[in-house]
């Protein structure tokens, strides 16, 4: 006899002793179909019987796992909080000696220097840069030009150094 049937064996004892205050051999010699009705309802309800702590224990994770997302919901919110706080620390500005603005200054001086010595904006003109480098292109075009021909040679046959 199995592990199993040793259960069901003594589930249905139980019952007939519970419903009819004898065990099931006694019963079984007196009224064997009452005694079967004792034997089928152990063969239910002992696999239901065998499952409860199987759930609970399903149900207990399940508790658990719910509280510890909660848990994990408030200290999400937490950190949000703390890293907006932060982020709004960060994006406060903060320039006790004027220092940015000194850098703005130089930055914008250093611009107008830069236009100013390279002619790269002419005086109240509006900037359209197709133009200025097609400008600086025939330029270019023509300082190599005029180059070849104090060397004495044409463009096209000006050799460059360590070509040769």
């Amino acid at each position: 006899m199995s592990d199993r049937d040793d259960r069901l064996a003594a589930l249905a004892d139980l019952l007939s002793r519970e419903y009819d205050s004898r065990g099931i051999d006694e019963l079984e010699a007196e009224d064997p179909e009452r005694a079967q009705e004792h034997r089928d309802a152990a063969a239910v309800l002992l696999p239901w019987i065998e499952e409860r702590p199987r759930e609970e224990r399903r149900e207990a994770f399940g508790r658990g796992y719910e509280k510890g997302r909660e848990r994990q919901k408030v200290r999400t919110a937490a950190d949000m909080r703390r890293l907006e706080a932060e982020l709004a620390e960060l994006r406060q500005e903060r320039d006790p000696d004027g220092l940015r603005a000194r850098i703005r200054d130089l930055e914008y001086a250093l611009q107008g220097w830069d236009r100013y010595a390279t002619g790269r904006i002419r005086l109240g003109a509006p900037v359209d840069w197709k133009e200025q480098a097609a400008e600086y292109l025939a330029k270019l075009t023509a300082a190599q030009r005029e180059l070849a021909e104090l060397k004495g040679v044409q463009p096209s046959t000006v050799t460059r150094p360590g070509a040769g």
